[in-house]
């Protein structure tokens, strides 16, 4: 079937933390959100028919796990990364960033250092310092407008005793990466040397603009694969983030039994009613078709904003995303940085969009994070809020 990504749905008094907790989130409730990681676009058909099929039972009692939620995301993963995964490997979380927590917990003590790459998804270091331990930042490096990893640097960190942990984001959420099989290689290998573990957050691994392709880290190598965790969802591809259904992939059977005591000790395992049939029917096949025009709108999204700034506001720079909705502006050009470049877009301008602060605070303060995530109208209204103001001052 066709989906209309055009469509505006009304948002407002659904509960959506997006639309109707504005104010509490970025300080300007008259701002248009356009800020955190759910987009505006109905969910897929079958999602919705398995939701409402489930609602009209009429007891809603404790669920288990189906033996759907291993068949589909084999098949998933399988026909859309080329990884073929053992069943046995997969544990089923209520969201990537529980796992980020539990783990931090079962494989490290208060003091150790947990590495990351700012400027990165801000829970990546709020999980650490909730946890007691230490951020160890192997920062990007930022040239010609585009991101790579400083191995040298990442040599270096992780050969410290203390590192213990490694939280990688694949592809990377801001600056919208899709790391190269060399990139991941190095990184794979410098982790396992130094024993390491990778925690790989491939929950953006759907979404995909360009041609490269999404690789998993943990086909890389079969050795390498014994030290690595990863992270699938469907939350981000199909907007389905509320029912809270993710898939942890952990071939190593030692780190798994540490995951899932964890978990139990955490009980922090138990799923809402609803996310099973959401969950299968998103993996199921019946949604691909959802997500190939997704990605078309997307790129087209994409395309019509790099024109919009380059045309209209050239002092802000997009970082062209590879992949995610999510796109990573930098300002420097603009002359302000951290509060005062977030306050000209949600104040000034009325945009609600994520400080670059909230990813690093030296690494994103002349950056912002927008989500194109919308329809065409709300991207276009947004980009005339922040051109009106843009022309008053440059």
């Amino acid at each position: 079937m066709r989906y209309d990504f055009d469509q505006v749905i009304q948002r407002r008094n659904t509960g959506s933390s997006k639309w109707d907790n504005v104010r509490a989130r970025v300080g300007n409730a008259d701002a248009l959100p356009m800020w955190v990681a759910d987009t505006d676009f109905p969910c897929p058909r079958p999602v919705v028919d398995a939701v409402i099929a489930r609602a009209k039972h009429p007891i809603y009692g404790y669920p288990y796990l189906e033996p759907g939620f291993y068949s589909s995301t084999v098949d998933w993963v399988r026909r859309r990364h080329g990884w073929s995964l053992d069943p046995e490997w997969l544990v089923f979380a209520t969201g990537v960033v529980p796992v980020f927590n539990t783990m931090i917990q079962a494989v490290t003590e208060p003091g150790d250092h947990i590495l990351i790459q700012r400027p990165v998804y801000h829970p990546f270091n709020n999980v650490v310092d909730d946890n007691g331990r230490i951020v160890s930042s192997n920062s990007l490096l930022y040239q010609n407008g585009r991101y790579t990893i400083d191995f040298e640097d990442l040599e270096r960190r992780a050969a410290d005793p203390k590192a213990k942990l490694m939280i990688f984001s694949n592809p990377h959420n801001p600056v919208g990466r899709v790391w190269t099989r060399e990139e991941l290689s190095r990184v794979a290998e410098i982790c396992f040397r130094n024993h390491v573990v990778v925690i790989s957050d491939e929950i953006h691994s759907d979404l995909i603009l360009g041609d490269c392709g999404h690789i998993p880290m943990g086909m890389l190598n079969p050795e390498w694969n014994q030290n690595i965790i990863t992270c699938y969802a469907p939350s981000k591809t199909f907007n389905i983030a509320g029912l809270r259904g993710s898939a942890i992939v952990v071939p190593n059977p030692i780190l798994r039994e540490k995951l899932q005591k964890q978990f139990t000790a955490n009980r922090s395992i138990q799923q809402n009613v609803f996310a099973m049939p959401a969950y299968i029917a998103a993996y199921s096949g019946e949604c691909d078709d959802y997500l190939d025009q997704l990605l078309d709108y997307i790129r087209s999204n994409v395309g019509f904003l790099e024109r919009y700034l380059a045309e209209h506001m050239p002092k802000i720079k997009l970082v062209r995303p590879e992949a995610t909705y999510l796109v990573w502006l930098d300002c420097a050009e603009l002359g302000l940085e951290g509060d005062e470049l977030a306050s000209f877009f949600i104040d000034t301008c009325q945009v609600a969009i994520n400080r670059g602060t909230m990813f690093g605070q030296e690494e994103g303060k002349h950056f912002a994070r927008l989500n194109v995530g919308c329809p065409r109208a709300t991207l276009s209204e947004g980009l005339r809020r922040i051109r009106s103001e843009y022309e008053k001052r440059w």
